[in-house]
């Protein structure tokens, strides 16, 4: 199915984005518990110390793969490591009007250059 228009391209492609950023983090949580941790009092680390910490699990993941390195817990064996419940909060209080429309006007600048980009690429195959 090709998109129809701009919007339709946008949702379709964030659509996907979404199932494989929820993959990776399935994973990378079913692998590093810190990320599936229900802690009862605030976080110790700082938004900017815990903004880091996916990015740093997601490298030794991909390091313990590509050298082929014995996992001290192998997740697939172990169900009982992958409780997938998690909450939290990234940011404090609700967004006003001129966050709202920064990001509105962000997302129609990224559905416009998809847009473009995707005619000219449908242009180019024919």
């Amino acid at each position: 199915h090709s998109p129809a228009n701009s919007l339709e391209l946008y949702n379709l492609r964030h659509a996907s984005a979404r199932n494989v950023v929820e993959r990776i983090i399935g994973v990378l949580k079913r692998r590093f518990r810190i990320l599936t941790a229900s802690l009862p009092t605030p976080p110790e680390y700082s938004m900017r110390v815990q903004a880091r910490i996916p990015p740093a699990l997601a490298c030794i993941h991909n390091i313990i793969r590509t050298w082929d390195l014995v996992d001290l817990e192998d997740p697939e064996e172990n169900p009982e490591s992958q409780d997938m419940g998690m909450s939290g909060s990234v940011a404090d209080g609700v967004p006003t009007n001129a966050d709202r429309d920064w990001m509105s006007a962000k997302r129609d600048r990224i559905t416009e250059c998809m847009w473009a980009s995707y005619i000219a690429e449908r242009a180019r195959r024919v």
